[in-house]
């Protein structure tokens, strides 16, 4: 209670504007004190037992005591009693109002940030909000696309804020419009997501402008940025405008202008932004929402056709593909063929091998080359759709896209390769053993039969040759008589 204390007084000073406050990461100082205020700070310090050390107007360190009212304004200096081990990227703790308003305004990359005095915690799209003493779960969101890729800025320095989860707040969370420091975030981040729906802002960084048509200027006035009166209504209308709008990071371009045309429609003339917002964002919102919905029944009969289209030119890719793996295997048929043809002839006939080895080099050649063109088309069809597919078919994710275009043409595509290299290896290895078998190989010569000798006329017969003997004559029958 002590820390709530001290953080009490110093709020309470700066509403009375008898202080001037300046948060660090680790130190406070209050400047413009009087006397009384500064010794009344002193005692809530040591009180909290946070390390404070006195200055007066000269910038020399005193003790305040009574009857120095001369020696003021004074100047105090507080340093925060923070946690050992604390890591400033991660965690920032923050004292008073006046502070929480400077790092909101200034923005920090810690995505918890402990506010003193918070009573009720709340958690953003990417940051969480607590007490000094509490600890809330906190799960950070999707990244969505970012404010200034939209919004068109002329000045300098950028007001438009980079990421625009710090100012959604998350599902299922709330604020107190009792809560000073909940309306102090309301302010800012009413701020913040006002300059998310406008085209353009100009160099002054408060007017924000609308194309329309009709163009639109609506201006951030002091009163805004100052914390006015804000109500928790208005406010939730422009929370629920940025979150339809930045929901989803692809169609938040689309969502962008639709709703900051219908913002330039719904009013009459140009204004206060909270006034304008007060009066027309719901209706815009929901004018908004309407013409999206319009637009994604026109966008869904284009995204229909467009994958019809692209069916086909899948179905014909891998039928080219498919054609080509046809002619390679009746090149390479052929080719075998005509290697058999030329072994049968070299075994049955006298052929000169070197012929042999020609017809089998062209046959070689023609058959590379067929691949050759296939493979190149192959390649051809494949740079297209790298170039084309985000012109054509942003719409496609490219885990959608692989699986309904690139894994069907890759099957095609993997079997033509395999069937190229391994043909092409085969007939390379039997035109090479063709080559040498005609080479190598000799047709057998027949075996000549011998001639028979024909005696001439003229020559005497052998006494001994067995055609000169005589014939065996017949015995006679024997004689029967007559009885």
């Amino acid at each position: 209670m002590s820390h709530q204390s001290l953080a009490s007084l110093l709020n309470d000073l700066a509403r009375k504007r008898q202080a001037l406050i300046t948060e660090g990461n680790t130190t406070l100082i209050v400047s413009d004190l009087q006397a009384d205020a500064a010794r009344s700070i002193a005692q809530a310090a040591s009180a909290a037992a946070w390390s404070i050390t006195m200055f007066d107007s000269a910038g020399g360190e005193t003790e305040v005591e009574e009857g120095d009212e001369a020696f003021g304004p004074f100047r105090a200096e507080l340093v925060k009693p923070l946690p050992e081990g604390h890591d400033q990227t991660d965690a920032l703790y923050v004292a008073t109002e006046a502070g929480f308003r400077a790092f909101l305004d200034s923005g920090h990359a810690a995505p918890r940030w402990y506010v003193l005095g918070l009573i009720k915690p709340f958690n953003t799209r990417a940051r969480v909000y607590t007490d000094w003493d509490q600890e809330e779960p906190y799960i950070e969101s999707q990244a969505t696309k970012s404010p200034r890729l939209l919004v068109k800025e002329a000045a300098n320095v950028r007001t438009v804020p980079e990421d625009v989860r710090h100012w959604l707040l998350a599902e299922g969370h709330g604020l107190d419009e009792a809560d000073p420091l909940h309306m102090a975030w309301a302010t800012q981040a009413f701020d913040a997501l006002s300059r998310c729906f406008a085209n353009e802002i100009d160099t002054t960084g408060s007017k924000l402008s609308f194309k329309g048509p009709p163009k639109l200027n609506l201006t951030l006035t002091e009163a805004v940025n100052g914390g006015g009166h804000l109500a928790m209504k208005d406010f939730e209308v422009v929370q629920d405008a940025a979150a339809w709008v930045f929901d989803n990071a692809r169609e938040a371009e689309v969502k962008h202008i639709l709703l900051s045309a219908e913002i330039a429609r719904s009013g009459r003339a140009d204004g206060e932004a909270l006034q304008y917002f007060k009066e027309n964002l719901a209706a815009a919102l929901d004018c908004a929402k309407i013409a999206y919905q319009m637009a994604v029944s026109e966008i869904t009969k284009d995204t229909l056709k467009s994958l019809g289209d692209l069916r086909k030119a899948v179905t014909e890719e891998t039928s080219k593909a498919t054609d080509a793996t046809r002619q390679a295997i009746t090149a390479i048929s052929t080719a075998l063929t005509v290697g058999l043809g030329l072994i049968v002839a070299r075994l049955t006939l006298q052929i000169n091998p070197y012929l042999i080895s020609l017809v089998m080099t062209v046959a070689f050649g023609y058959t590379t080359l067929n691949v050759m063109s296939g493979r190149k088309f192959i390649n051809i069809q494949r740079k297209l759709r790298q170039d084309w597919q985000s012109k054509l078919y942003r719409f496609l994710s490219e885990a959608e896209f692989k699986k309904m275009v690139g894994d069907p043409i890759e099957q095609a595509e993997g079997f033509f390769y395999r069937v190229s290299c391994q043909g092409l290896t085969m007939l390379g290895a039997t035109a090479l053993g063709i080559a040498i078998f005609a080479f190598v190989y000799t047709t057998p010569t027949a075996a000549t039969p011998p001639v028979p000798s024909v005696p001439s006329a003229r020559a005497p017969a052998s006494p001994q040759s067995p055609s000169t003997e005589p014939a065996p004559q017949p015995k006679p029958l024997p004689k029967t008589e007559n009885i």
